[in-house]
């Protein structure tokens, strides 16, 4: 189901800016402040991204299908809990244990989402909350609440959902703390109808919103897109955007998605911090 592959769109700022030494005016520090707001924000976005994964994916095994309650042998665990099967109003948690669950992608989950739905994933006003218990990826301590509602089709008849973080919270192996929330809508404006097994290949996201948060040292930023990020399921970098990070007291980073064209899938994106540019490498 090509429904299944929407989590990547919550992901598109998941990674980490690493400035280079290419820069295109005279050789300065790298500002540390520009780095650490944008790494905890990448941080953040990419494990309450991974977060709704989970659920979609939990979300989708049973849509449109009877509840149940999965193998019980093996993590993890999905206990699903009916609700007024009229209304297709459902509970579920997905316990990946205390030991920790090893994923196809190398990371070990440990705790438990509890979520709940509305309806089914597709369909319009479908609310999707969930919430952590003991939850962590790769030993990092993920506390908050997600929303995710289906919000129908926009004046260009592309399907769009409402997605918000609120209470965010990260804490590292090393006990440094992070905290972050942020409101996005994601788009999906092409290959929405496509059909057959690899009719999700030609899909793409486009996303807007802001997010706001305070970094491990203690420094509170904002970041809000100015442009829509355009996020392809093929590639796992932004192609196409720009947004501002804001921390207190310094100067407005402005970053550019852009600077490799959409043609191809490519990691290279600019930043332009007090009038300096820096080119950076997405992970």
């Amino acid at each position: 189901m090509k429904t299944k592959i929407l989590f990547i769109a919550l992901t598109i700022v998941g990674m980490s800016l690493i400035f280079n030494s290419c820069k295109k005016k005279e050789e300065v520090e790298d500002p540390v402040y520009s780095t650490e707001a944008a790494q905890d924000n990448a941080l953040a976005d990419n494990l309450f991204g991974d977060a709704l994964k989970q659920v979609e994916d939990a979300h989708l095994q049973q849509d449109g299908s009877e509840k149940s309650i999965t193998d019980s042998t093996t993590y993890p665990i999905i206990t699903i809990e009916p609700g007024d099967s009229v209304e297709y109003v459902w509970k579920a948690t997905i316990d990946f244990g205390t030991d920790g669950v090893e994923g196809s992608d190398g990371r070990i989950r440990k705790g438990k989402i509890i979520f709940t739905t509305t309806g089914r994933y597709r369909d319009v006003g479908t609310i999707i909350t969930a919430t952590l218990e003991n939850y962590s990826v790769d030993d990092y301590l993920i506390e908050g609440n997600k929303r995710v509602e289906n919000m129908g089709t926009n004046q260009d008849g592309h399907l769009y959902y409402d997605i918000d973080v609120t209470n965010g919270k990260i804490t590292d192996p090393d006990g440094a703390i992070r905290t972050w929330e942020s409101h996005r809508v994601r788009t999906w404006v092409v290959g929405e109808n496509s059909i057959g097994w690899f009719g999700w290949l030609d899909d793409e996201y486009d996303i807007t919103g802001s997010a706001s948060g305070v970094t491990r040292s203690n420094k509170s930023y904002t970041i809000t897109i100015t442009q829509p990020l355009r996020v392809k399921i093929l590639c796992k970098w932004i192609q196409d955007g720009n947004l501002d990070i804001a921390v207190s007291g310094t100067p407005t980073i402005h970053v550019d998605y852009g600077v490799g064209g959409t043609s191809t899938c490519d990691n290279q994106a600019k930043a332009t911090i007090d009038g300096q540019e820096y080119t950076f490498y997405m992970h």
